[in-house]
């Protein structure tokens, strides 16, 4: 059997409220946009997508030697982007910030040894974000851009990272569900 399966940080609850109130000024724009629900807001480490659940022990060993020489860490969230950008943007995203290079450093621990399990490294640069929303069509763009032009400088707040977690992704037609799989501390 095969599960769509991603790693993660979670995001504590007060940063996941202020995001919250955040979306929804956004959505009063009326654009029109795949706003992800609040209680999924998370900042994704790696995306593996589809595999074969008996190479879970397998998977669960590369987080666990990627996280293993890292003490926890902080990350700074605020400033908001769009990818490609602000012109015609098609994701809409909350940048985080972290001093000591921690994301990447995990993030390409995690992408080579994922590697091995079949699953192609990544060709972008990784920049570490958290997707609020996909456009799905120019509707009311020109309202959704100016709003968050005026809100590209902002903080959410800071994030104590100590674990990171293998999750599942189930698709459904209301959107995602996210089920924990595993965490792994952070020594």
């Amino acid at each position: 059997m095969t599960i769509r399966a991603f790693i993660a940080i979670e995001i504590d609850s007060g940063i996941k409220d202020r995001l919250s109130e955040y979306l929804n000024q956004l959505k009063k724009t009326g654009a029109s946009v795949k706003w992800v629900a609040p209680e999924n807001i998370h900042l994704t480490l790696k995306f593996i997508g589809y595999i074969e659940e008996e190479t879970l022990p397998d998977l669960n060993k590369i987080i666990s030697d990627a996280v293993s020489c890292l003490g926890p860490f902080t990350i700074s969230i605020g400033d908001i982007g769009a990818f490609p950008n602000f012109k015609k943007p098609r994701v809409v995203f909350v940048c985080v910030q972290d001093k000591g290079n921690n994301l990447l450093n995990i993030y390409e621990r995690l992408d080579k040894g994922i590697e091995k399990l079949g699953i192609k490294r990544e060709s972008k640069k990784h920049v570490g974000h958290i997707t609020l929303g996909r456009i799905k069509s120019q509707k009311n763009i020109s309202k959704l851009t100016s709003v968050l032009n005026s809100g590209t400088k902002c903080s959410f707040g800071v994030e104590k990272v100590s674990y990171i977690s293998l999750m599942q992704s189930k698709l459904t037609p209301a959107g995602p569900i996210y089920t924990k799989l595993n965490n792994f501390m952070l020594n």
